[in-house]
């Protein structure tokens, strides 16, 4: 279980660096944004790429819940435990980011880009907004964060816990800048009529 876990985590981190790029350059603005999106999806909307990322992300969660349980019934240290913890979140996260992308592009027909992902954080919905992104992105970072320590612990404690420190504040940064990005605190966003009844997750 465990070894599949971390098989589909690599297929998964992949997928995950080139997303996390697209939001990096959205700090440049909406149309740098728009434009790396554009070239990523001749990669991962592949039909073969994209059906084998949801289904890296979906192994991720069918063996992540047991590992998750495993943890918390063995109560295990507290690294273990911070792991497990971020874990959830990012199954909570996964499932209504996801499903609510899936249901924008079938049901709805929208285009899940900058504005798509900036609709979520309007008014009445901002602060939920800030919960729901801000707990999936962090707790990411929490997550890998505590495989860095799990790695190093054995040969070389210090360093793993200054893995862990150090990851984890880089996503606490991360988190926010992405928040005060879409949320419209960087430069002005606007939220065209198409999107302006849809809150996304």
């Amino acid at each position: 279980m465990e070894r599949l876990h971390k098989v589909s985590a690599g297929f998964v981190f992949a997928f995950l660096c080139l997303h996390f790029a697209n939001h990096f350059v959205g700090l440049l603005g909406i149309d740098a944004h728009q434009q790396f999106i554009e070239a990523a999806r001749l990669v991962y909307r592949h039909p073969v790429v994209e059906m084998a990322v949801l289904l890296a992300f979906f192994v991720q969660i069918l063996t992540g819940v047991p590992l998750i349980i495993e943890i918390w019934t063995k109560k295990k240290d507290v690294i273990h435990q911070l792991q497990a913890a971020s874990g959830l979140i990012m199954v909570v996260f996964l499932l209504g980011h996801v499903g609510w992308i899936a249901a924008a592009r079938l049901i709805f027909n929208l285009d899940t880009n900058f504005t798509f992902a900036a609709a979520g954080f309007s008014p009445p919905y901002t602060y939920a907004a800030y919960g729901f992104y801000g707990a999936g992105v962090f707790s990411l970072f929490v997550h890998m964060g505590c495989i860095l320590y799990d790695i190093f612990k054995k040969s070389n404690k210090p360093i793993g816990w200054a893995f862990l420190i150090v990851t984890v504040g880089i996503g606490g940064y991360v988190t926010y800048l992405l928040l005060m990005m879409y949320s419209g605190h960087l430069y002005p966003v606007v939220i065209p009529e198409d999107y302006q009844h849809l809150r996304p997750l």
